[in-house]
């Protein structure tokens, strides 16, 4: 319990003068960990309790406890409240001429994330700096994990926001504290930052509009995100796309819903219902490669035959399994320049930069089928199994699927 209040249940004493609420609050508290008035196997003081001693306001002690866990010396554990940590570190210091960067992303290992640091870690080697990385993991983990490394006394700190991040309040207070942030992939729309983004909207648009120049007109668009920038950026360049051909947008067709999460029928039976509508279905363009790799694999695998041909596309190609080739248009990005365009926007905030914030937007680069080139199709068929040739490429069966997967040129 704590011992630091008189008996009306009110902290003793106030702050000293020139010193803040928040200072105090978060000094006392330091010195109660200190002296052992707390014990790791116990819960700590709440936010309400500190509004109650200290006699503050309700976002002096959110922030209090917040610097409290960025420093590593207390830890929330999800659906107990804030415990002491067992044993606080010191707060790290750098060594004498030693610069620190740090990457907070999901760990999630894709393409695309060991591109991107590999991209930071040339960079920041090239100026001088050392990188670390903080992986995440739900939203509560990530605003804990910028405060945290923030608070540990690096200079700089890249953020890959996550899906449908609510990180923007804690980039907020640690660029005020003094460290340089910079995001990359996506950007707050509400907090203005340094972010280095790709041209979504135009990647949105231009692989749309390669498929529709392809003749397809029962065309559906598939992510596996839905609150991010860069897929919004790109869905509305998809829409923007079939507007200028004269076709209309079917927000079905488009919604951001995350495809790749649903259960293996659900997915199934969504294509199954656009394949047999009345507009059909010719052409699926995925929000990325690991999209594409799910929806090759479901066409694959529905059990009734299909009229016609389905073509791919991919918004991006940092995508697993080699998959990339299956696709008629697909946009290349250039992710390890985000890495180094990064590191360096940090480099100059880390030297003294006041310049407005900006965004760095960087192209990608278009692939396209062209005329003798291959593609895939999923063509109905037969079960036989035999594998055939003619004129138009290779016709392969499978024993198991009622579908022929074609390689036309």
């Amino acid at each position: 319990m704590v011992t630091m209040t008189n008996h009306s249940g009110r902290a003793q004493g106030g702050p000293s003068p020139g010193t803040t609420l928040f200072a105090w609050v978060k000094q006392e508290l330091r010195e109660a960990i200190a002296q052992g008035r707390f014990r790791p196997d116990e819960p700590f003081i709440t936010q309400r309790e500190i509004v109650e001693r200290f006699g503050v306001s309700t976002t002096t002690a959110v922030r209090a406890l917040n610097d409290l866990v960025a420093e590593g010396l207390v830890v929330r554990r999800r659906g107990r409240g804030t415990f002491v940590a067992e044993h606080p570190p010191p707060r790290p210091a750098p060594s004498a001429g030693e610069r620190t960067l740090a990457l907070v992303c999901v760990d999630n290992h894709q393409p695309h994330q060991v591109q991107l640091m590999a991209g930071l870690s040339a960079e920041a080697a090239a100026l001088g700096y050392r990188l670390v990385v903080a992986h995440s993991g739900g939203d509560q983990d990530e605003e804990d994990a910028v405060r945290r490394v923030a608070g540990s006394g690096v200079n700089g700190l890249v953020l890959f926001p996550r899906d449908r991040s609510v990180a923007a309040r804690a980039v907020e207070e640690v660029r005020r504290a003094g460290t340089a942030v910079v995001l990359v992939d996506r950007y707050f729309p509400a907090l203005p930052t340094d972010a280095v983004v790709f041209d979504d909207f135009g990647i949105g648009y231009d692989v749309t509009a390669a498929m529709l120049d392809r003749g397809h007109t029962g065309v559906a668009a598939l992510w596996s995100e839905d609150d991010v920038t860069s897929v919004r950026d790109r869905l509305s360049g998809h829409r923007r796309a079939l507007h200028d051909r004269g076709l209309p947008h079917l927000p079905e067709r488009s919604a951001l819903s995350i495809y790749t999460s649903l259960a293996p029928a659900q997915r199934r039976l969504r294509l199954r219902r656009w394949l047999d509508s009345d507009a059909g279905l010719t052409a699926v363009i995925c929000g990325n490669a690991i999209t594409l790799a799910v929806v090759v694999s479901d066409l694959l695998a529905l059990e009734r035959r299909f009229p016609g041909s389905v073509e791919l596309a991919s918004m991006d190609e940092a995508g697993p399994y080699g998959i990339l080739p299956l696709a008629a248009a697909s946009a290349g990005l250039p992710v390890r320049e985000m890495g180094r365009t990064a590191v360096r926007m940090l480099h100059e905030r880390i030297e003294g930069s006041t310049d407005p914030f900006r965004h760095v937007v960087l192209p990608a680069t278009m692939h396209k089928v062209g005329a003798g080139q291959n593609s895939l199709g999923v063509l109905e068929g037969d079960a036989s199994g035999v594998l055939e040739s003619d004129a138009s490429g290779v016709l392969a069966a499978s024993p198991r699927l009622s579908h022929r997967t074609r390689v036309e040129t």
